[in-house]
């Protein structure tokens, strides 16, 4: 009954060791990618609260004029834009200037409509709305 107690015994501590190693290295991989995946939220909210943009103008031929009034550089090529609650295709639209939209600056967007209500997304998710006509 000694022999098999101290068998078991050995089996027990052996296996709690097994499984100690096998646990440690997949908590810590875990870890680590928790730590990476908040820092890339971290940035990610940080880009989005310092976006702001702004509907400045409205014009009769549908033309909107919208300010990018934040510290980022958008792509004018990657807006969204929700027309009466429909979300428009980016076939139907044309940002002018296109590319790179630096911060204090302003792009043309013709969305064919001069009543309604508009809502431009930037590509991280900050917005503005405006209710013409």
């Amino acid at each position: 009954m000694g022999f098999s107690t101290s068998a078991v015994v050995v089996i027990f501590s052996a296996s709690v060791m097994y499984m100690a190693a096998m646990f440690y290295p997949l908590a810590d991989m875990s870890h680590r990618n928790t730590l990476v995946a908040e820092k890339v939220s971290n940035e990610l909210w940080k880009e989005k609260l310092n976006t702001k943009i702004a509907i400045t103008n409205w014009a009769s031929n549908g033309s909107i004029t919208v300010y990018n009034n934040g510290s980022v550089a958008l792509n004018s090529s990657k807006i969204d834009i929700v027309l009466d609650g429909q979300l428009k295709p980016s076939s139907s639209y044309k940002a002018n200037p296109g590319g790179i939209w630096p911060p204090k600056t302003s792009i043309n967007v013709n969305i064919g409509t001069a009543s309604g209500r508009v809502k431009i997304i930037a590509a991280n998710g900050a917005s503005d709305y405006a209710l013409y006509g």
